[in-house]
């Protein structure tokens, strides 16, 4: 081939050569554009997330307070340490160490999970064998220990041990023990509510965690200088109770002594505010604190029993409101009654012959049959119907879960004796706030206030929050309120009143007895109002199958009036200014 055919192929080669370059350089380019200007946000955003490490940071569970202020429960930060199996092995302790000749150098001292051990076991409590052991493997979050104190948290993060992480959590304690425990409820391990008033407001007093990201290097290690954000936690409410924790702790002292004494199964108390509703004390005997125990029964609220003789004050609110009788009318009362259709009759606690008696006496001395002839003078919807207005036979709404309504039927459902014995408190059921609930009645002229357990809860904004308001209902007129009231202080002032035993120096009270048949034993309980002349506290005391004084006026009597006692030093309640003018408890008394 000639030179100039040589040379037009050069030239065609570097033309191609040119073009070809040109290509690729317009192709890297425009790739460079695309990565960098088109992608370059979502790429960086992507190897952002990939380089971030983001742990949730837990919110302060809110505390549940008294109604002084006093706290029930609250939540201690703690942290849970852990250990990354795979980095520990890859750490190595050097110490600076000061050479003959004046200079210092840093000199290898232990590695690995061994010398981990060696540093952490001391802060932690553990034999340092045990804790290396627990080292060894191939897990990337293993708990070493969990809720550790503050102090100790920082001891360990000035170790500076590759592999070992944390998390901040926060651990529930109860400063006041067993002090209304089954009210206040638990949490679980999960650090939900579970049972009480940390179950019904979990939703409140849990928070909303916060986050914490850090940027981390390739081996797991947070980088120095790194970006780091924080979006602050935001802590739980604050729940203030009604309870009085000093009056509720004296309360649960008093009625452990008597289930004990009377080797009862068990005891409740309930103390209410007459005019408000609200649950100054509502104790279970042998609570324990809420510390890792299992959710608690509040038996006040889920156990329901026959009320016995306290059901007395049922019918002859009734026969009063209807008219039928007055606290003075006489009745003719014999020790036993023949029922229709029923071979054995109704007869009452202690043989006596046939005698007269008053309203107020029949209600004074709990006769059973009397209470039949009052009853009488009613229909069955009648009572029925008072039964429903006092709030039986349905839940109160109490800020707890699990509460029995009790058990009330209609009168068509009644059978055999049912019409009978229902007049004195046996066929339905009530629970102790019931009970309770019955008494505030009567002491707020007849007005029922619903019970309520929670005052109030101030959000981590500071803003305070308070339940809806409760409806008052009507259940009886004030007048029939107020002899009800009268002719319950016979109860306890007259020879004849069985709540003798319940009487508390410089304190008139309005008080019913109750005891009530189950298999195998008897229900102990008694009911009233406190003082008499000036309503303020309604209370409810129950033993269950006492063996030792069954009988409410020997068991259940004495531990109303330690319980009152108790409440009125304690609440600073005046004591009463005059003595009772009674009804009379006989004709021509």
């Amino acid at each position: 081939m000639s030179r100039g055919g040589a040379g037009m192929t050069s030239a065609r080669r570097a033309r191609w050569i040119l073009v070809i370059s040109t290509l690729l350089l317009v192709l890297c380019v425009t790739r460079l554009f695309y990565v960098q200007i088109v992608r370059g946000p979502s790429l960086a955003e992507q190897g952002q997330t990939v380089r971030t490490s983001v742990s949730e940071v837990a919110a302060k569970r809110g505390s549940i307070m008294d109604a002084t202020g006093l706290v029930l429960a609250d939540s201690v930060q703690t942290y849970h340490i852990a250990i990354n199996q795979v980095n520990v092995r890859k750490w190595r302790h050097y110490e600076d160490q000061e050479q003959a000749d004046g200079t210092t150098r840093s000199v290898l001292v232990g590695k690995g999970p061994a010398e981990a051990a060696r540093q952490l076991a001391p802060l932690l409590g553990v034999d340092p064998v045990e804790l290396g052991g627990r080292m060894i493997g191939d897990g990337t979050y293993v708990y070493l220990k969990k809720n550790v104190d503050a102090v100790t948290y920082r001891k360990i993060r000035e170790l500076g041990i590759y592999g070992v992480e944390w998390e901040s959590v926060f651990q529930r304690e109860y400063p006041n023990e067993n002090t209304a425990a089954p009210l206040i409820g638990t949490v679980n391990e999960e650090g939900t509510g579970s049972s009480g008033l940390e179950a019904t407001f979990d939703d409140l007093l849990q928070g909303t965690p916060g986050k914490e990201a850090f940027e981390i290097a390739p081996n797991g290690a947070v980088m120095p200088g790194g970006k780091q954000t924080t979006q602050e936690p935001e802590d739980g409410a604050t729940v203030t109770t009604t309870l009085h924790a000093d009056l509720q702790h004296s309360v649960q002292e008093v009625l452990d002594a008597r289930v004990q004494q009377h080797q009862a199964d068990w005891g409740a108390v309930v103390i209410t505010d007459v005019a408000t509703g609200q649950v100054l004390v509502m104790a279970d005997s042998d609570s324990v604190s809420p510390d890792n125990a299992a959710p608690q029964t509040v038996r006040s609220v889920q156990y329901a029993f026959e009320p016995g003789s306290v059901g007395k004050v049922v019918t002859m609110a009734t026969a009063l409101e209807k008219g039928t009788v007055t606290p003075t009318s006489v009745f003719t009362v014999p020790y036993a009654l023949d029922i229709p259709g029923e071979t054995l009759p109704i007869t009452d606690f202690h043989e006596h012959e046939t005698q007269k008696m008053t309203t107020t006496g029949i209600l004074a001395e709990s006769s059973n049959t009397g209470t039949v002839l009052v009853g009488e003078t009613v229909t069955d919807q009648d009572r029925y119907d008072m039964m429903r207005a006092l709030g039986l036979g349905e839940t109160t709404g109490i800020e707890l879960a699990g509460e029995s309504a009790g058990l009330v039927r209609t009168p068509d459902l009644w059978v055999g004796r049912d019409r009978y014995v229902s007049m004195f408190g046996q066929s339905y059921m009530m629970t102790a706030l019931q009970e309770a609930g019955l008494m505030a009645t009567i002491g707020n002229g007849g007005v029922r206030m619903p019970p309520r357990l929670v005052e109030s809860w101030t959000l981590a904004d500071g803003t305070v929050h308070q339940p809806d308001a409760v409806e008052p209902v009507q259940a009886m007129s004030s007048e029939t309120a107020s002899h009800l009231l009268r002719m319950m202080e016979s109860t306890v002032d007259t020879d004849e009143g069985t709540g003798q035993m319940a009487k508390v120096d410089g304190y008139r009270l309005a008080v019913k007895t109750g005891t009530a048949e189950i298999t195998g034993g008897t229900v102990s309980t008694v009911a009233g109002i406190v003082p008499a002349d000036a309503p303020r506290l309604a209370v409810a005391v129950v033993l269950y199958n006492p063996k030792v004084g069954w009988l409410s006026s020997d068991s259940a009597a004495p531990l109303f009036g330690e319980v009152v006692t108790q409440a009125v030093r304690n609440l600073g309640i005046p004591a009463s200014t005059g003595a009772a003018d009674l009804y009379p408890n006989t004709p021509g008394e």
